[in-house]
């Protein structure tokens, strides 16, 4: 078949038509048509021979060559179309979008795709640190490879910015956390502690490392710590406490720091422990406690002095009592009758140990006061009389001077407006004194020491030193 149709070219399909248009369709038709003109040409032998042959034509063979061109021209077209297609692929790239995403993930794609990256970097709010932020090329554009693309990235929140802290006090942790998120300030470390005063949850303290920033300067890069309570901390109960008595405080101390137990001390008084060692604790022995609990130890101080009710005493009796430095003190009062006890220092039944100061002040009453008799005594005197008397011993017992004429030596008391009776413990007496200027004054010559008695032995040509008579005492009265 393919051989037939080889020897079909334009200009032979050309003639088989005519040949075929001019042909009689059947023996009929071939017998009516006229014998051929004498001038018409004669016919070759290949001529003769082919058209001896019964050759059918394709009435569609034209239609046929016109699809098969449409059809290679086509096919031609999607070739090149399709190689347009493959260069226009290698070539170009879809731009994706970067915004909110890490730059390295830019960076890789960029490597990938021979792709050029120019970047900036911004401060912001928004985006953290080393996310992209925007990018010159918009999402889904074709763009050729080796081109250049500008891509802004965060540096995050500025470091420098001044943050204004809220009242952490009325935060709970939650309330804390959602701040943090909004201000960015992500150096201000959470810690929770236990807390046997605060809830859990709620805010207990707030810390800024460097002691020269204050809360009103704080700023981003500051680092701070913010603690919130975790509530009472609870341990198991399974420490078992020992028999501390007539242990030293050592032993406790041990102890208590290798089981965490929050051990304190008091001291007290024993008959049968030696002084400094465990007289007594807070939580028997044997019993169990757990991590933080608190213990008191009771340290003994020795045998105790039992301090006694001095009312029960005379002055010359509190004098007496063994172990105690008593001092008797003596005043006057309206109320106590003279020999009973007025106070004393330490209360009765105190017991005092080595460590204690045994000094105890036991006051007795003298009872009213008893104003006596100065007459006779000199004015320089009365202050000293007055306070040794009266004063000294709780009453507030004072005078007032008058001075009159007398034949008494200036200065010498010569009356009172009241003596030699009781008075109150609030009283003013008034005491005269002479003003007689004439009467001359004689000072006694004080006696002169004795001498001792030189050793005949020694000083035998040596006389005794003479001493000269002194008046008698009535005689100096009288002069």
């Amino acid at each position: 078949m393919s051989d037939f149709l080889s020897n079909f070219d334009k200009d032979k399909y050309d003639d088989l038509s005519k040949e075929s248009s001019s042909k009689p369709t059947n023996k009929q038709e071939q017998s009516d048509l006229p014998a051929p003109a004498e001038h018409e040409p004669v016919v070759d032998r290949r001529s003769t021979r082919e058209s001896n042959e019964q050759i059918e034509i394709d009435p569609t063979y034209r239609k046929k060559k016109r699809n098969k061109i449409i059809l290679f021209s086509v096919l031609a077209i999607i070739g090149i179309a399709l190689i347009g297609f493959i260069y226009y692929q290698l070539s170009y790239i879809e731009m994706k979008d970067f915004v909110g995403e890490p730059i390295s993930d830019a960076r890789k794609w960029a490597d990938e795709n021979d792709m050029e990256l120019e970047l900036t970097h911004e401060f912001s709010m928004e985006y953290p640190a080393n996310q992209i932020m925007t990018q010159s090329v918009v999402k889904g554009k074709k763009i050729k490879k080796g081109s250049t693309i500008s891509i802004t990235s965060s540096k995050g929140p500025d470091p420098e910015a001044k943050i204004e802290l809220p009242d952490f006090a009325v935060m709970t942790m939650s309330d804390f956390e959602a701040w943090k998120e909004e201000a960015k300030a992500e150096n201000i470390q959470v810690v929770t502690e236990y807390s046997d005063d605060v809830k859990e949850g709620e805010f207990t303290r707030f810390v800024i490392r460097d002691e020269t920033i204050s809360e009103d300067n704080y700023r981003r890069q500051d680092i701070a710590t913010i603690y919130f309570s975790r509530g009472k901390e609870t341990f198991e109960k399974n420490i078992k406490v020992p028999n501390f008595k007539n242990k030293s405080k050592e032993e406790v101390d041990q102890w208590a720091k290798t089981n965490e137990i929050d051990v304190s001390y008091k001291d007290a008084a024993s008959d049968d422990v030696e002084a400094g060692f465990v007289a007594s604790q807070s939580i028997a022995a044997d019993e169990l406690v757990a991590k933080k609990d608190k213990i008191e130890i009771t340290l003994s101080l020795g045998k105790a002095i039992e301090v006694p009710n001095f009312a029960n005493y005379s002055v010359e009796e509190a004098m007496t009592v063994e172990g105690l430095n008593v001092t008797v003190k003596q005043r006057f009062h309206n109320k106590v009758k003279f020999g009973q006890l007025i106070a004393q220092s330490i209360e009765p039944g105190t017991k005092l140990t080595d460590q204690d100061n045994k000094n105890i002040t036991v006051t007795y009453s003298e009872g009213k006061p008893y104003l006596r008799d100065y007459r006779g005594q000199l004015e320089g005197d009365l202050p000293r009389l007055f306070y040794e008397d009266y004063q000294s011993k709780g009453a507030n017992i004072s005078y007032i001077i008058k001075y009159v004429d007398s034949a008494e030596v200036k200065g010498t008391v010569v009356g009172m407006s009241q003596f030699n009776s009781f008075v109150s413990m609030d009283y003013t007496v008034e005491i005269r004194v002479s003003n007689n200027k004439s009467v001359e004054v004689t000072t006694p010559t004080p006696p002169e020491e004795e001498l001792p008695v030189p050793d005949d032995s020694d000083n035998k040509d040596e006389e005794a030193p003479e001493i000269e008579d002194l008046p008698a005492p009535e005689e100096q009265g009288k002069k």
